[in-house]
């Protein structure tokens, strides 16, 4: 009994017929931009908090510490 070709007798296609891969959002610039201020709102809320509880004399804790130096290097990378 003859058996019919597996998945791995299909011909490969080439690359270049293929269509290529759509990219990410679309290519929408709203939602780029939309995105990119999101993340840019929550590294400002990620440092304010920390910052504030210094302000009013709290000694810094170490996740106070690690949030901070985070934000500060997130901003500048």
């Amino acid at each position: 009994a003859a058996m019919p070709p597996g998945p791995e007798a299909a011909p490969a296609s080439s690359p270049a017929s293929s269509p290529a891969p759509a990219p990410l959002f679309g290519g929408c610039w709203s939602c780029r931009l939309l995105s990119g201020a999101g993340l840019l709102l929550a590294a400002l809320w990620i440092y304010q908090g920390p910052r504030q509880s210094l302000k009013r004399g709290v000694p810094p804790s170490m996740a106070a510490i690690a949030q901070i130096t985070f934000a500060i290097s997130e901003g500048r990378g």
